[in-house]
């Protein structure tokens, strides 16, 4: 320990830089490995999740070019396999209610994430209750339950059990309270309400999709003969329409697996949790690499202490252990330093990437076996190579002087420079490509225009409470225009059928996305009317009337609508079609626009004016005025009209981006640790080149007292790292190219990979090594070669 500890602080220069870089790397390793570890645990917390199945579904009719998935059912599919199927021992149904307005006292919010859920929620997902009986806590129709979070926000710690809370200005009795579900896990909820209090609970449907469906299984061999069944059932059940050329599937989809796995179901996505391991992997090598580099550097140094040791009888055993322990001693400070790093930069770290990552698992004894795994394998690994080393010197060569810069160890250094600015390199390119296309679906023309529209929730308003806020709103300065819609327009997810249409056999059919809209959505959002006119009130009013076998519609649908029903523009107005027995003739076509990801192509689309629910309310606000006074007139018209609903807004560009969280939390992870591992990298580059430096000081000297200039020695002793440099981009750039070009297949709307890319990676990384290598070697170049030569 003692000759550890000397040798350590003679060499503090190089010990801080490679405890400092050990640590750096582990404290990444760490924050990245944490939130994969969250990730690839998602839903598994579940006593019974290896036996809960996810059931999704997905139809293709004969127009469509693929089968369509969702994560929803219809309501009949739960008790039907139930009842039907001997494999399922609990079902339950889920329907998201969305954002409600939950009021006790003077405490006014909205509130996301309220469910209906059958009473065996809480047999299947057994979360622990905190208050109240979970066998008779969802037996009321007006009975509500609460997580933990949202009864402290509302009651401040005390039991609310058997107390009243509004929820849209309903009561509602809470029957229990159970713990807040984890960040990990897809099925969030804030409160959960009982299904059979909904109206539509009473009517099992198969022809429309609404309903999460969970099921418990037997045991963990029931899916697969679970699975055949369904489809043997599914078969007859739509035997009919899969003769004229549908087809339907429900899949019966292992929990635990949904996450990353599930096309239905499934927010995660297990490319990226391999992109961010790789990243937390890479790092880890580098800080590695310099640990090596650095250790193996100073071997030269100590030849002298080695031979004299060997000649007084220590074995190399003695030897290798000796420097193992020198290593393993940095790496247990590296490893203490990187939990401190990780445990304080966790809370910055989530919020630059607007993530929730959880340290649960850190209290889990097997977080504590990993990290003494990771001290052991990091020391044999950074640390055995560098005591094999200086343990085989022998003493008769060291003392000779003949040792002292070794080929070998000169080549192995190289190699791991390279390899280090090959990750660093590897790292900025990517940077840099995903950069560019994230830029690119920021500013893309969808052809509809999002910029200056607050959104706010209109979930809970009747259509007359809408209307009488617009009024109330165009009649204030700065607000331009208001609409409304059931669903965001940069994500419509409405599934319908056109059943049929003017000049169509009488078994047409055309699956079509569409979505109910207030008359004026097509000019608020701007959308190019290529023919005819947009809606109207008389057109509102028909489509309204009470009796629904009178109402006539008029639609809007888009160019890629009307040719895939074989029209043009001008062709298409005035048709009658039917869609979903809600049927009309087509008023206006526009211009084709993206109402979904840019990972997808543009899809045909309906715009129609049913006034039964608007999910959201748009209001653009005119350009050049304040935003802020904007909103505190939106504001006022919104508490004039709504006194009782909290006010709650965003930007529809917020909605935009949120499409591709993913893709920007990613490459927001690849900026900050391309600059970490360029950090790490050139930490260890600066310690190298101060050694290399320290190594050829007497050569330095002699070539200045020979007339060297002060650029020639710099140029001298940076040449050849800024060759390695060289040699790294050639290798990395073919790699990152591969790799970023198989990530864009991902978007249907792509930029080119272009050179400047490349070489302004290459740009970068060789100005680092550079600026890092001149330093010391500007230093030793001014240096006084007296100083150096005085003992020869």
């Amino acid at each position: 320990m003692k000759t550890a500890w000397r040798n350590l602080w003679k060499n503090k220069t190089s010990a801080i830089i490679s405890i400092l870089g050990l640590s750096l790397g582990i404290a990444c390793f760490l924050l990245l490995g944490t939130y994969v570890l969250n990730e690839s645990r998602v839903d598994r917390f579940h006593p019974y999740a290896e036996r809960i199945a996810w059931v999704t579904a997905g139809y293709q009719s004969p127009e469509d070019p693929e089968m369509r998935y969702m994560e929803v059912t219809p309501n009949a599919v739960a008790p039907t396999f139930s009842e039907q199927f001997s494999e399922v021992e609990k079902a339950t149904r889920i329907y998201r209610r969305g954002t409600m307005a939950v009021k006790h006292g003077e405490r006014l919010f909205n509130e996301s994430g309220i469910i209906y859920a059958d009473s065996t929620f809480f047999e299947i997902l057994t979360y622990p209750f905190v208050a109240g009986d979970p066998h008779t806590a969802l037996s009321q129709p007006q009975s509500v339950v609460l997580t933990a979070a949202m009864a402290q926000k509302y009651f401040d710690g005390k039991n609310p059990i058997g107390r009243t809370i509004l929820l849209n200005e309903s009561p509602w009795q809470i029957t229990g309270v159970v713990e807040t579900p984890p960040t990990y896990t897809q099925l969030q909820f804030s409160a959960v309400l009982p299904y059979h209090s909904m109206t539509r609970a009473s009517d099992l449907i198969w022809h429309s999709a609404n309903d999460v469906t969970l099921l418990l299984l037997n045991d963990q061999k029931s899916f697969a003969p679970l699975q055949q069944q369904v489809n043997s059932f599914i078969g007859e059940l739509f035997a009919e329409s899969i003769k004229t050329g549908y087809q339907y599937v429900i899949n019966i989809e292992p929990l635990a697996d949904v996450h990353l796995h599930s096309k239905a179901a499934g927010t995660g996505n297990i490319t990226y949790l391999y992109i961010l391991g790789a990243i937390a992997v890479g790092l880890l090598l580098i800080a590695c690499i310099n640990f090596t580099n650095l250790v193996t550097a100073r071997s030269a140094e100590r030849a002298q202490e080695i031979g004299v040791k060997k000649v007084l009888g220590a074995g190399r055993g003695l030897l290798f252990r000796q420097f193992l322990f020198e290593s393993a001693l940095m790496v247990l400070l590296g490893i203490g330093i990187g939990l401190l790093f990780a445990v304080v930069a966790l809370p910055v770290f989530n919020n630059y990437v607007h993530m929730n990552i959880s340290m649960a698992h850190w209290g889990d004894i097997r977080f504590y076996l990993g990290a003494v795994v990771l001290f052991v394998v990091i020391s044999l690994v950074a640390g055995g190579w560098p005591a094999l080393v200086l343990s085989a010197f022998k003493p008769i060569s060291v003392l000779k002087g003949k040792i002292t810069r070794t080929r070998d160890g000169g080549t192995l250094r190289k190699v791991l420079v390279v390899f280090q600015f090959c990750i660093s390199l590897l790292f900025i390119i990517c940077t840099v490509i995903a950069g560019r296309q994230l830029h690119y679906i920021q500013t893309k023309d969808t052809g509809l225009n999002r910029s200056q529209v607050v959104v706010l929730d209109g979930a809970s308003l009747s259509s007359q409470t809408i209307e009488t806020f617009k009024s109330d709103a165009l009649g204030r300065a700065g607000i331009q225009s208001v609409t409304a819609s059931y669903d965001s327009p940069v994500n419509v997810q409405g599934g319908y059928t056109i059943m049929g249409a003017d000049g169509k056999d009488s078994d047409f059919r055309l699956s079509i996305t569409a979505i109910p809209v207030e008359k004026d959505f097509a000019q608020v959002f701007e959308l190019p009317v290529l023919a005819g006119s947009t809606l109207t009130d008389a057109d509102v009013q028909r489509a309204n009337v009470p009796d629904y076998e009178a109402r006539e519609y008029a639609f809007i649908i888009n160019e890629l609508a009307a040719q895939t029903m074989g029209w043009t523009a001008e062709e298409a107005i005035g048709k009658w079609i039917n869609m979903n027995n809600r049927k009309g003739r087509i008023k206006a076509v526009t211009a084709n626009f993206n109402f979904a990801s840019l990972h997808t192509e543009i899809q045909p689309i309906v715009l129609f004016p049913e006034y039964n629910y608007f999910g959201k309310v748009f209001v653009r606000t005119a350009e050049g005025t304040s935003m802020a006074q904007n909103i505190d007139a939106i504001k006022t018209a919104w508490e004039t009209v709504n006194p009782n609903k909290p006010f709650d807004f965003h930007f529809l560009d917020q909605e935009y981006d949120d499409l591709y969280q993913q893709e920007m939390r990613t490459a927001k992870v690849l900026n900050l640790f391309a600059l970490v591992t360029i950090l790490v990298a050139a930490m260890g580059l600066f310690g190298l080149a101060a050694f290399t430096t320290q190594q050829r000081v007497k050569e330095i000297g002699i070539r200045k007292v020979l007339g060297a200039s002060v650029m020639g020695i710099v140029h001298m002793l940076s040449a050849d790292f800024v060759k390695l440099v060289v040699i790294a981009t050639a290798i990395a750039s073919p790699i990152a190219w591969w790799l970023m070009s198989n990530w864009l297949t991902a978007f249907v709307y792509r930029i080119d990979i272009e050179w400047w890319m490349f070489a302004l990676a290459a740009v970068f990384a060789l100005t680092v090594a550079i600026l890092t290598v001149s330093s010391q070697a500007l230093k030793a170049a001014l240096a006084n070669p007296v100083d150096s030569l005085r003992d020869e």
